[in-house]
C-alpha cells in the first residue's frame, strides 16, 4: 500500500468525527465476501483471510477492518466481524489531541544522572463546532452527559430524557480525501468531560467539548469480550 500523502497538502475534511454503533455480527463461512463497509474484528481463524499483514503482526480482534469498492474479503471460517455504523457528526468544524505517558522516576543511589521510565498511555482533546439541533443536542452522549433534554414538539409531543454517562466511539479525521491523499483517522472510544455552549448575535453559535479516551469493550454473541484500542489508521488505495 503506497502512501500518497507524503509532501501532499491535506485536503478535504480535515478534522472531522464519527461516532459508531454496532450492528449485525458476520460469521465467516469461507463462502461469503463482506460487503462494502466498516467492522470490528470480534475473532480471527488460524488460517485466517483477512488481508495479510506486512509487519509480522497479524489482525486480532479489536482491529477495526475497512471494505471498499473494489475489495474481495471473504472471511474464514472462524473469521468473525461485527458491523459498525457510521454516524457523521456534521457540526464539528475542529479537533485537537494531546498524547501523553505519565514520567516515573526510577533514581537509585548509584545513578549519575536521574532516570526515568515512561508509564501508562493518556489521550485528551477537544472538539469545537457550531451548534446544531439534533446533532449537537443528540439524545445520545452530547450534552445529555451533563443536562436532562427536554424536547416539545407542539402541545401533544412532549419528549424527557434525565442525563445519563456514555462512552462513544469516534472517528477523527486527519484526512478524508482519499482521491489526493490516502485517508487517515484515529479510532478511539472516548468520554466527554466538559461541555461549552455560547450565543452571539449576527454569528454561529458555537460549541466546544473537552474529552478523554475512555475504555469501551464490545461483548459478542458468543460471550467474548473485545476490548477496543484507540488506534491510528491510514487507508491507501492497494497501490
Amino acid at each position: 500500500m503506497a502512501f500518497k500523502g507524503n509532501g501532499t497538502r491535506l485536503t478535504g475534511d480535515d478534522g472531522f468525527s464519527k461516532k459508531v454503533a454496532f450492528g449485525a455480527e458476520i460469521i465467516g463461512n469461507a463462502a461469503t465476501a463482506l460487503p462494502v463497509g466498516t467492522y470490528l474484528i470480534i475473532a480471527v481463524a488460524a488460517s485466517s483471510a483477512f488481508p495479510a499483514n506486512t509487519t509480522g503482526i497479524d489482525a486480532a480482534a479489536g482491529d477495526i477492518l475497512v471494505v471498499s469498492t473494489g475489495d474481495s474479503i471473504t472471511p474464514a471460517v472462524g473469521d468473525n466481524v461485527v458491523t459498525l455504523t457510521l454516524t457523521d457528526v456534521c457540526d464539528v468544524s475542529s479537533w485537537q489531541m494531546e498524547f501523553s505517558k505519565d514520567e516515573i522516576e526510577t533514581t537509585v543511589l548509584c545513578d549519575a544522572i536521574k532516570t526515568y521510565r515512561a508509564g501508562k498511555a493518556d489521550m485528551a482533546g477537544t472538539i469545537n463546532g457550531i451548534f446544531v439541533t439534533g446533532t449537537t443536542d443528540a439524545i445520545t452522549g452530547g450534552l445529555r452527559q451533563f443536562i436532562d433534554l427536554v424536547r416539545q414538539d407542539g402541545d401533544t409531543s412532549y419528549d424527557r430524557y434525565e442525563k445519563t454517562q456514555s462512552v462513544d466511539m469516534g472517528f477523527f479525521y486527519v484526512n478524508n480525501e482519499a482521491s489526493l491523499c490516502d485517508k487517515m483517522w484515529i479510532a478511539a472510544p472516548y468520554q466527554e468531560y466538559g461541555r461549552s455552549l455560547g450565543g452571539e448575535i449576527g454569528s454561529a453559535q458555537s460549541f466546544s467539548s473537552s474529552f478523554r479516551f475512555a475504555p469501551l469493550t464490545y461483548t459478542s454473541a458468543a460471550g467474548a469480550e473485545i476490548a477496543i484500542q484507540p488506534t491510528f489508521y491510514r487507508l491507501g488505495d492497494g497501490s
